[in-house]
């Protein structure tokens, strides 16, 4: 095998590598942003649930607060 057939061999296996690699870069990629956006939408779960439970105990607050209240005035 000459050189030039040589070269041209081993060009198109690097090509193949490079072709392989950014295959595989782009199904990496496309997995990565799935997660992130899972991840994304868990933390927006529990930040409205967190706000929520939050929201509640700022209400049993309130409503002891105004009893407590009425039990000083009477």
């Amino acid at each position: 095998m000459d050189t030039t057939a040589a070269a041209h061999e081993l060009r198109g296996r690097r090509e193949l590598e490079v072709t392989e690699l950014k295959r595989a870069m782009d199904d990496e990629t496309r997995s990565h942003e799935t997660t992130l956006q899972d991840l994304r939408h868990k933390h927006t779960q529990q930040l409205d649930q967190a706000n929520d439970q939050l929201e509640q105990i700022k209400k049993v607050d309130e409503r002891a607060v105004q009893k407590n209240s009425l039990l000083h005035l009477g």
